[in-house]
């Protein structure tokens, strides 16, 4: 195997699949690395489904990156013949006063609605009545809101993961699975990086390795990250027919304190009868490493006796199915993309607070194209360090 490249790449989930693609697109010599074999169940791309919307409530910077997506998508469809994106609608369910603060906007619903105007996305806000009317199985209070966008919808993360290094594969990019990268170090021009199964170099090196990106921070810049554990939930259903993707779209509720947020998702995929659920709660820090990965019958009890039995009507207390997963959020929500403080070859990514995925195919070629041309087409300067370690006012 060659030991030297312009381009590596560590961590290949949601942003490195799609950095690898681009990169192997352009016919860059790139190697990927991932400590797994991808996709796999260790990080956070991983559970089948994410939402996408063209409205995003955590700030306009992010809508040319899901437009650019959103194309990208299309584009590896066709080329792989895989379905990865599907438009089902989606609403956006949020107090009309208070509320705590979601992705860090305490006003995320009613922006999602503002931006969507600025941005002529088609888009309705529904009352409680309205939107029950459309979904009765939803139990909304009187002092809600429902923004409907008939363009969202969900992307089918381990498919388009697995879409992205394939073709990358196929287009002549080197890929180690199952190898930890260990060490990432300057070398007369270049990086060196050392892992478990040898040594490489590259003319630049982008890390996008989820959870695992602190461990390759010092402070301050680590401290701005932390990683919490999230549980996605199949619950089985009264009648799946109300929940097909046809008939149900996806879902984002904003409660009034963060233990009530949650997502909910349009089903069956892949076979799972039930109906999926993710939490969004930004409560339990952990480590991925260290992380409880099996979820517990009280902890599944909890959950649907505090919050799914009062949202949802028709889903049984029988639970299907659970998966952990991991955000690595930022303090307000935001993404983090930039130089490494100590190696201005290396670009660290970490895309994500709970909202990455749906951006990630424009993330991962606005990634090569800042590693190799210097700047991405996409303005991303909003993501730096110097946005979150500017000293206060």
């Amino acid at each position: 195997m060659q030991t030297n490249y312009d381009l590596i790449i560590i961590g290949l989930g949601a942003m490195g699949s799609a950095a690898l693609y681009q990169a192997a697109k352009r016919g860059i010599s790139v190697l990927g690395i991932d400590q797994f074999t991808p996709p796999h169940t260790f990080g956070s791309s991983h559970g089948d489904t994410r939402v996408t919307r063209l409205s995003i409530g955590e700030g306009e910077a992010y809508i040319p990156l899901v437009n650019r997506s959103n194309d990208i998508w299309r584009e590896l469809e066709a080329e792989s013949g895989h379905s990865l994106y599907h438009v089902c609608g989606g609403y956006v369910i949020y107090p009309q006063v208070g509320g705590e603060g979601y992705h860090g906007n305490v006003n995320f619903g009613a922006d999602t609605a503002v931006i969507a105007k600025k941005h002529g996305i088609p888009h309705e806000i529904r009352t409680a009545d309205q939107v029950q009317d459309h979904l009765p199985n939803i139990l909304m209070s009187s002092d809600e809101l429902g923004y409907w966008e008939p363009g969202a919808g969900a992307l089918r993360v381990e498919k388009c993961i697995q879409t992205q290094i394939e073709l990358a594969q196929k287009k002549g990019a080197h890929t180690l699975f199952n190898t930890l990268a260990e060490t990432a170090d300057e070398a007369g021009g270049a990086v060196k990086v050392k892992t478990g199964n040898g040594t490489f170099t590259a003319n630049k090196v982008i890390l996008t390795a989820g959870a695992w990106v602190p461990d390759w921070l010092g402070n301050p810049q680590k401290s701005l990250l932390s990683v919490t554990r999230q549980v996605m939930y199949w619950f089985e259903a009264d009648s799946l027919d109300e929940w097909l993707i046809d008939k149900f779209p996806v879902l984002l509720w904003q409660g009034k304190k963060i233990e009530d947020f949650f997502g909910a998702f349009p089903t069956p995929f892949d076979g799972i009868q039930g109906v999926k659920v993710l939490t969004e709660q930004f409560i339990e820090t952990t480590h991925p490493n260290e992380v409880q990965r099996e979820v517990t019958p009280e902890e599944i009890e909890h959950f649907y006796d505090t919050l799914l039995k009062k949202k949802f009507a028709g889903v049984k207390r029988h639970c299907l199915k659970t998966a952990v997963c991991l955000y690595t959020d930022t303090p307000n929500g935001q993404f983090l993309i930039d130089w490494h403080p100590e190696n201005q070859r290396i670009l660290l990514a970490s895309p994500c607070s709970g909202h990455g995925f749906k951006h990630s195919a424009a993330v991962g070629e606005a990634l090569v194209e800042t590693a190799v041309d210097g700047k991405s087409k996409i303005d991303l300067s909003s993501f730096q360090f110097e946005n979150f370690l500017k000293p206060a006012s």
